[in-house]
């Protein structure tokens, strides 16, 4: 394996390579620490794929301020898939886990890349911060605020706003191969999904019972084997959904909501619950409190019980409302 580190538009870069040429390269923008993927990469140059990992602006190594979620404001993702290019006489494949995914999607948009790879993806300010329901995520959000020493002021992420319509509009104009690997236990599984449906070229899902760490989930034999088919001309546009008990299917997830007989201003927080395991939750103000997809069998889809109440502190911010009473409400599973 080759190593290199050095800066591309002033950001720092780090390559690993093969010994021999590249059969594909795979490219990430990361505020988690471009450096610490050199294991990875002997992973990936072992099957012949070169790693390119670049400190997004203001992280680690690369100079700057760094402003959450605003990697579609400039041209640094498009600079590294340029200057890739520029040397790599082979497929050049955006991947992105986490944040990575937003920095991906946000260069995609500019530049076509030769296909993308998303994992568990948070794809933006309003999405990480709101549920679909439009519910802050209090928790989450303060853990990952504070973890990061993010100087972004709170009000900006308090005020945000989810763009699932904008976003559904924006990748439907991408045409090139998508492989999208999210866990049903991830706070970003809805969008996982929903990514997958509204992407223009040929996508693939995988959603397994995992969480954001994706431990289990065997994420690099999935994209080697994604990889293997876009190279013979055969990106794959299956659901490969797989559940607990390592039942594996290939049918588009079930999206689950809670439809609330209720006023609309008010806010219900509800836990879908099966055999005493929660297989999923939401928040939302109004009538429909969207859950996210489930992959279930028969047999856990008839003992489902949906837990509901006005208030879940601190997984999700309090309403200024005082409690009510528990309304008539029902499951609603749609595929």
């Amino acid at each position: 394996m080759r190593s290199s580190r050095g800066t591309v538009a002033g950001l720092a870069t780090w390559t690993w390579l093969p010994d021999r040429p590249p059969r594909v390269v795979l490219v990430a923008r990361t505020p988690y620490g471009a450096a610490g993927h050199a294991a990875e990469a002997a992973g990936w140059t072992a099957h012949g794929i070169g790693l390119v990992v670049q400190d997004v602006r203001g992280r680690h190594a690369s100079l700057g301020e760094f402003v959450p979620y605003t990697e579609d404001r400039g041209d640094d993702g498009p600079a590294l898939l340029t200057w890739v290019r520029t040397w790599a006489d082979a497929p050049v494949v955006l991947l992105g886990t986490s944040y990575g995914a937003h920095a991906a999607l946000a260069t995609a948009a500019h530049v076509r890349p030769d296909g993308v790879v998303v994992a568990v993806p948070a794809l933006g300010l309003g999405e990480t911060a709101r549920t679909r329901g439009g519910v802050l995520q209090l928790a989450s959000r303060i853990g990952w605020w504070l973890a990061h020493d993010v100087r972004r002021p709170w009000a900006e992420v308090v005020g945000a706003r989810r763009r699932d319509a904008e976003r559904a509009e924006e990748v439907a104009r991408l045409d090139c191969p998508l492989l999208a690997i999210g866990g049903t236990d991830d706070f970003f599984a809805h969008d996982t999904v929903d990514l997958a449906a509204a992407w223009g070229g040929p996508a693939a899902l995988v959603l397994g019972p995992w969480d954001h760490g994706l431990a289990g989930a065997r994420r690099a034999t999935r994209i080697l084997r994604w990889i293997d088919a876009v190279l013979v001309g055969a990106p794959p546009t299956d659901a490969e959904t797989i559940h607990r008990d390592g039942t594996v299917g290939h049918n588009r997830p079930v999206a689950a909501a809670v439809r609330v007989d209720g006023p609309d201003d008010a806010q219900w927080c509800v836990s879908l619950v099966a055999d005493g395991r929660e297989v999923a939750h939401g928040a939302a103000v109004g009538r429909l409190v969207p859950l996210g997809p489930v992959v279930l069998t028969p047999a856990e889809r008839a003992r489902l019980e949906v837990r509901i109440a006005s208030d879940d502190f601190p997984r999700y911010a309090r309403s200024h409302r005082p409690p009510a009473p528990v309304p008539d409400h029902h499951l609603e599973l749609t595929t």
